[in-house]
């Protein structure tokens, strides 16, 4: 009998199964925040400022790294090339910081619009980085 060599009715590489694995983590942590959001704003009805802290550990931080974990699974499922890994990383690192500096922020809570101009930043440059290293990934290999 002749391998199957990943292909439908084989078994998954170790890649498929951990991107998929990231992705469906990410896609329960959206649900999950969409669900606490639900419950805390419309049927608790919390809406002040004492409130925030509540939504930074319950909404805000499963959605972000839900996002981030989509983004991973999303990344491992379709690597093509090692530079883009290397971006993605340092978008990883980059978005995770800017995360723990919102936790922090929000866990206080810090109303000062100035406050959060850095985590902006560094959430965007994230972003940015993500998108290079999708672009980079797409580029067609030179044969």
């Amino acid at each position: 009998m002749k391998a199957n060599n990943g292909r439908l009715g084989g078994r998954l590489s170790a890649r498929t199964a951990v991107g998929a694995l990231f992705s469906l983590v990410g896609l329960l942590l959206l649900l999950y925040s969409g669900y606490e959001f639900n419950n805390l704003f419309f049927i608790a009805k919390l809406a002040s400022v004492p409130d925030i802290p509540s939504y930074n550990q319950l909404v805000v931080t499963p959605f972000l790294l839900g996002i981030l974990s989509l983004l991973d699974g999303s990344v491992i499922l379709g690597l093509k090339r090692s530079f883009s890994l290397s971006l993605h990383l340092l978008g990883n690192l980059v978005w995770l910081y800017a995360l723990y500096k919102l936790y922090d922020n929000l866990s206080i809570p810090i109303t000062d619009i100035t406050a959060y101009h850095q985590i902006f930043l560094l959430s965007f440059l994230g972003l940015v980085f993500f998108v290079i290293g999708v672009i980079a990934n797409d580029i067609p290999r030179r044969k």
